[in-house]
């Protein structure tokens, strides 16, 4: 399934706790896009919490390498969504038998760039929490799969993007 770059990444900015942008909500038309959390801690079930509020994503699948984490993430997305994500401790599993359209990479900062390159390869667009990478390189990395399979990514700005700071921004039209 292809997804349009403009609807994606304005999905994408609602992943990333800006939620309280309205116009961005009323272009979602009641798509629904099957995300996973990879890190489900205390930041990433942020970010995925109002993923859900905007009613963009469907979760599918949680990744954490630690089990109660990822129980307690569970039960949450559980209660908060009426669904049964599936677990994982190992985000390649996840990768391997979840099909995804979008990952939200929120591990700590020495995995963002394995992960958000394999989410890629697995044909995922991402979201993924700062700092990107660690190197250069490892941006330079992450930005050139995505390019090559098509994918769009977005890197987490909170103090960029979230509602307080968008409402001292100006919108050109369109």
């Amino acid at each position: 399934m292809r997804i349009e770059r403009r609807h994606f990444v304005k999905s994408a900015a609602l992943a990333g706790a800006s939620i309280g942008v309205p116009f961005i909500h009323a272009q979602s038309k009641g798509k629904k896009y099957r995300t996973a959390l990879i890190g489900s801690g205390w930041w990433g079930m942020n970010i995925l919490r109002e993923a859900m509020a905007s009613g963009t994503v469907q979760p599918v699948a949680l990744c954490d390498v630690d089990q109660d984490k990822l129980e307690i993430a569970a039960e949450e997305v559980e209660d908060l969504s009426g669904v049964q994500v599936k677990t994982y401790t190992d985000f390649r599993e996840l990768l391997d038998q979840e099909e995804i359209e979008i990952a939200i990479v929120a591990t700590p900062d020495h995995w963002h760039a394995l992960n958000t390159l394999a989410a890629i390869e697995a044909g995922a667009h991402i979201f993924v929490e700062k700092p990107t990478g660690h190197t250069i390189g490892e941006s330079r990395a992450m930005l050139d799969a995505a390019r090559a399979h098509h994918r769009v990514g977005q890197g987490g700005l909170p103090r960029r993007i979230g509602p307080a700071y968008g409402s001292g921004c100006f919108r050109g039209g369109g």
